[in-house]
């Protein structure tokens, strides 16, 4: 029989490249918990891949004909000339319009508000992809391109969706291009290569997503035409047919008339996965040559609109009590960016336009924007959209309503160029405050890690630890009629770390377990040649969306003192020292029946050794310790 003890704390506390203290049961920061959870009771987050202040214009221009964002700027000259705008966009006239930077933990790694506007050139190459910025939007971590939910030294990252969903809150992506994604991906699995889609596509159906919505059906093209041979590019046949036969906890939905019941309230699932029948994108890779047409000549194909799949995902998720996250993107507005496409870049533009219009209606309708907030933003930009006269002066874009724009495009790829923010609804004031630097031409900015952190800070980034802490005591039940029992005791204490001490790639700290004590007094008759072993095992230690993977953490078992019948448990290293580390029980030590009798006090030095370059900051985790009776 296992007797197994109730968590103990771990924290580590920092400064510098890491410094402080390990200790069992000591106070941690105050944390939402999933009794009393603080901040909005929903978040939704609409993300227009690669669309900057100038895609939103342009869009608006078509649209409206007017613009809101435009500005002139000649470095030579030091101007800078704002141009008198109309907000026409319902997210135009949220209450928190700021800037954000985009810049991922490799490349160019900077958002430099001088040189940006210095040089018309500088914002063109070292840009985020939108793995790495998926990741820091979704999590709060930076981390390098091409990599999903993964820090820069591989250890995985809770997203924002993954904290929702510990909170009971329901949770979903949705989008124009194909799921498995790295935009949505983001927030739904974690992966050392965004081009890993078959491992991605399976961790988010396996994973805690309650709605998962996009293109990427393995028996469709990009004209919504039925394929002679399946391509299972974005999902695994295995996959495909899980969620075709029922295998899964979603209820597939392919037709476009099934989605536009599910966004008219009809036959409502518990779990959705939508996918559209179609190959990359709803619209965007459809054919038909979209050079000198205006936005929607081009026949397009009869799937449902962002707008519609939105809805469809809001009906589903709205059914949970406790809240809701949902992310929505736009994902082929970066597509259009990369092919300098100017009408289907319209296109895509004002279908997100109206997925935040659907979204604006939900709130008002369905919930209310003091228990909302709502987040319109982009990942990054992508094509280098400016006024057609510019390099190396920025001009304004131009046009009429109904035309197309005067504009240019100056790259094939993603920018560094701040991207717009526009928020609204409860946590929204939280927000803002994190827009402390300042642009002289966008005025205050965030980065993209704080779209995360307006969550973690509202939500919590786990729960609080259990008041009862320790001492902890675990008893072993009596053996047939024999009086006597088992028990295990761990004492107050607090284990601190000392030194930090530098051995060469990484940093070292040591400490002492608290006394974990072992008193057995079964009758021998009735354990006969038995024993008991202790064993013990760490979780991972975070900080805020940053982890140290209790591989880093070791022991070397010790006793108050040596008997017959008592042997300790190996040491364990770190996976920096070569080992295996504390992710899995190790043995504290085992007693045979010449050494289980009367009390035994052992102990253990604790080692966590990290990367010299790990993030400082607070740390937290657990560990359990364990008695089991050995027959």
């Amino acid at each position: 029989m296992t007797s197994r003890v109730p968590s103990a704390w771990l924290k580590v506390a920092g400064t510098g490249a890491l410094a402080g203290s390990l200790a069992l049961g000591a106070s941690t920061p105050a944390l939402a918990t999933d009794t009393d959870p603080a901040g909005p009771k929903n978040i939704i987050v609409l993300i227009g891949d690669g669309m900057g202040y100038n895609h939103v214009d342009a869009a608006s221009l078509y649209q409206h004909g007017t613009t809101n964002h435009q500005v002139a700027v000649d470095p030579a000259a030091g101007t800078i000339e704002h141009v008198p705008g109309t907000a026409s966009q319902v997210f135009e006239s949220f209450p928190v319009q700021v800037g954000m930077s985009t810049h991922s933990a490799n490349g160019r790694a900077e958002y430099d508000p001088a040189k940006a506007w210095a040089d018309f050139t500088w914002i063109a190459t070292g840009a985020t992809d939108s793995a790495a910025a998926g990741t820091a939007l979704a999590t709060g971590v930076k981390t390098n391109n091409g990599i999903l939910g993964v820090d820069p030294e591989g250890n995985s990252v809770k997203n924002v969706a993954e904290r929702a969903a510990e909170l009971d809150k329901a949770t979903g992506v949705v989008t124009s291009v194909q799921f498995s994604h790295a935009t949505p991906a983001a927030w739904g699995a974690h992966n050392a290569s965004r081009n890993d889609l078959h491992g991605i596509s399976e961790e988010m159906i396996s994973g805690p997503l309650d709605v998962i919505v996009g293109a990427g059906h393995p028996l469709f093209d990009d004209g919504h035409q039925p394929l002679a041979t399946p391509r299972f590019d974005y999902l695994s046949e295995q996959g495909w047919n899980s969620l075709k036969d029922g295998q899964t906890d979603f209820t597939l939905v392919e037709d476009t008339a099934d989605f536009e019941a599910l966004a008219a309230g009809e036959n409502v699932p518990d779990k959705l996965f939508g996918l559209v029948q179609v190959g990359s994108t709803l619209q965007q890779a459809r054919p038909g040559d979209s050079l000198g047409t205006l936005p929607f000549e081009v026949p397009q194909n009869d799937v449902p609109s962002l707008a519609t799949l939105t809805s469809g995902a809001l009906n589903v998720l709205e059914q949970d009590e406790e809240g809701l996250f949902l992310m929505v993107e736009g994902g082929a507005i970066d597509w259009t960016g990369h092919a300098n496409e100017t009408t289907r870049n319209i296109e895509e533009t004002v279908d997100f336009n109206a997925a935040v219009e659907t979204v604006v209606e939900w709130v008002e309708t369905e919930s209310s924007w003091d228990e909302t907030l709502v987040i319109v933003t982009a990942d990054h930009e992508t094509g280098y959209l400016d006024g057609s006269a510019s390099d190396p002066t920025w001009t304004p874009i131009t046009g009429e309503q109904g035309q197309l724009p005067d504009q240019k495009w100056f790259s094939g790829n993603h920018t560094n160029q701040l991207v717009p923010v526009f928020a609204k609804g409860a946590g929204s004031d939280l927000l803002a405050s994190y827009a402390v630097g300042t642009d002289p031409v966008r005025g205050a900015y965030l980065d993209n890690v704080d779209i995360a952190r307006v969550a973690f800070e509202s939500w919590g980034f786990e729960d609080a630890p259990e008041e009862s802490g320790i001492p902890i005591e675990a008893t072993v039940p009596e053996i047939g009629e024999a009086e006597g029992s088992l028990t295990l005791t761990v004492a107050d204490g607090v284990v601190a770390l000392d030194g930090g001490k530098n051995i060469g790639d990484r940093l070292r700290f040591l400490g002492q377990l608290p006394t974990v004590s072992v008193t057995d007094s079964r009758a021998s008759s009735a354990v006969g040649t038995g024993g008991w072993t202790v064993s013990g095992q760490a979780t991972d230690l975070s900080s805020g969306p940053r982890t140290i993977r209790a591989a880093h953490l070791g022991w070397t078992p010790s006793t108050a003192a040596a008997k017959p019948g008592l042997s300790l448990g190996s040491p364990v290293r770190t996976v920096l020292g070569g080992g295996e580390g504390l992710g899995s029980p190790a043995t504290l030590a085992t007693a045979s029946s010449e050494g289980r009798l009367g009390t035994t006090d052992l102990g253990a030095e604790i080692g966590l050794e990290v990367p010299v370059d790990t993030r400082a900051g607070d740390y937290t985790g657990s560990m359990s310790v364990s008695l089991f009776p050995v027959d």
